[in-house]
């Protein structure tokens, strides 16, 4: 039996690294063709195009896991069902669930690796992409400084850290600011602004309708005014390059960044609903295996696996559209976080396992 895992396990992962090539190829070209213009402009050198598609290729091949893996699923045992192979596994008292454990199990790991090859290599790399489209090409970034940053938060001298939950870097006006100081892992003392604006020519910024409250042992104190005037060693460049974006933070900086949030009371369900999405997004890699299998054991043999191919895209697309609803959902406040963006998952292993129940073993 091992020696039949393996075989099997070898023609699907052939099948499997040549759709993840063909996709990868299709990515680069489509890409090249709508940026070359891009790089004429900012007069990129070649050897700066090959690092820029350097840093590109980990994005890409995450997102190819799991359609590589369904395809992959889908085109093995279509063959194997054209050619009577899956009859005479049967014939020989191989179940269907006997066939396919060795690629649920390959689902699984390939899960798990998808999940750290995003937190390592994906996320880093986007990181480092990020910093050298800033650097080299002018257009992406004069796009990129006129967005709105959501969540910038910056470490002070003397325990104070300073926050502004949405900041419009073009007009240099925020909302919701606020200074907090902590003394042993407690606020002692905290600034609550309902607007902030930066001051050009003083370099200072302005905080309005700001409430001002000291906290000790035995009392608070509380101070309400319209006007503050801070002199801080921070300023709209340094906010830009600390704005957060989840997508450019690893899990463990992401659920580090929510705890930091949480303790300057600010709200974190968007980065919550991010943290979750992530993981929800790595299991497709297992789910479509699971759907995928069943599915194309349906189809006829004269059919050829056509019918499989089309109906396995279409389950991945309806999952993908479930996840990101969920995640707008998750955002809005409207369900749970986690609910939000694994309800789609837990969805589709039902679904997967009542269609493994059902279909000719």
């Amino acid at each position: 039996m091992k020696q039949l895992d393996r075989y099997m396990l070898k023609q699907y992962f052939r099948t499997f690294l040549f759709i993840m090539l063909t996709f990868i190829c299709i990515f680069l070209l489509v890409d090249l063709v709508q940026k070359i213009a891009q790089f004429l402009d900012n007069d990129l050198r070649f050897i700066e195009v090959v690092h820029y598609y350097w840093l590109m290729i980990p994005w890409m091949l995450h997102w190819c896991f799991p359609v590589s893996a369904l395809l992959a699923v889908v085109f093995f045992f279509g063959q194997t069902n054209k050619f009577n192979e899956l009859t005479a596994f049967k014939v020989a008292g191989l179940s269907l669930y006997r066939l396919a454990l060795p690629f649920l199990l390959f689902g699984v790991v390939l899960s798990l690796f998808s999940f750290f090859f995003e937190d390592r290599v994906v996320v880093p790399a986007q990181q480092e992409l990020t910093e050298f489209m800033d650097n080299n090409m002018q257009l992406t970034r004069k796009s990129r400084e006129q967005r709105i940053h959501r969540q910038v938060y910056f470490q002070l001298p003397d325990e104070y850290i300073f926050t502004i939950r949405r900041y419009n870097i073009t007009n240099g006006r925020g909302r919701i600011a606020g200074l907090h100081r902590f003394t042993e892992g407690k606020i002692t003392e905290r600034l609550d602004a309902d607007h902030v604006r930066w001051l050009e020519e003083e370099e200072k910024w302005m905080l309005l309708n700001v409430q001002e409250r000291v906290f000790s042992e035995e009392e608070e104190t509380f101070i309400r005014q319209d006007t503050v005037i801070l002199s801080l060693e921070v300023s709209p460049r340094e906010l830009r390059q600390k704005s957060v974006r989840p997508e450019d933070m690893t899990f463990r900086q992401l659920r580090g960044f929510i705890e930091r949030s949480r303790q300057l009371g600010m709200k974190t369900i968007r980065w919550e609903t991010n943290l979750y999405f992530r993981t929800a997004m790595n299991f497709s890699c297992f789910l479509v295996i699971l759907v995928g299998i069943p599915l194309v054991t349906f189809q006829r043999r004269s059919r050829g696996y056509g019918g499989g191919v089309a109906g396995s895209l279409l389950l991945l697309f309806t999952f993908y559209v479930l996840l990101t609803f969920g995640k707008v959902l998750g955002i809005a406040g409207i369900v749970h976080p986690f609910l939000a963006v694994w309800s789609p998952n837990i969805l589709f292993v039902l679904l997967g396992t009542l269609m493994m129940i059902f279909v000719k073993k």
